[in-house]
């Protein structure tokens, strides 16, 4: 093996063991466990759902909470919607304490609109079932 190709295979093989250590380092970590951040300002909060690790995130371009799930704050998102948006939604909910949200599995439907309406009612907002920019952003504030 000459020099050149035994360096670009310690240097494969090296890349490769730090990408296994961090996936391991995930795994073992379990869902709903705090995860480290480099981003100063970060604090991390778990809520009752398996699926949500909900933290406060503080950086130069967003601050608010976040399930990591999805950044929106100004999309509308209603009944019949699927993906992260509505877990985002859905995690965020469960952290602001209204109950009935149900199962977080990104489902905007009859329990998540309720939810959402009980919330609005809860903020003083208008109470349509429809996740728009002023629920987005009474989800993500700081009470």
């Amino acid at each position: 093996m000459s020099m050149r190709s035994s360096a670009r295979f310690r240097s494969t093989i090296t890349g490769a063991a730090v990408c296994s250590a961090l996936a391991l380092g995930s795994v073992l970590a379990g869902p709903g466990t705090a995860v480290a951040s480099a981003e100063t300002g970060q604090k991390s909060t778990s809520v009752s759902a398996a699926s949500c690790n909900v933290i406060y995130r503080l950086s130069t371009n967003y601050e608010g909470w976040t399930a990591n799930y999805s950044w929106a704050w100004n999309i509308n998102v209603a009944q019949g919607a699927t993906g992260d948006r509505v877990r985002e939604i859905q995690c965020l909910l469960i952290f602001k304490g209204v109950s009935g949200v149900g199962a977080v599995d990104g489902d905007f439907g009859p329990a998540t609109r309720t939810a959402v309406v009980k919330f609005q009612k809860s903020r003083g907002l208008d109470y349509d079932g429809i996740v728009g920019a002023n629920t987005w952003r009474k989800l993500r504030v700081r009470d």
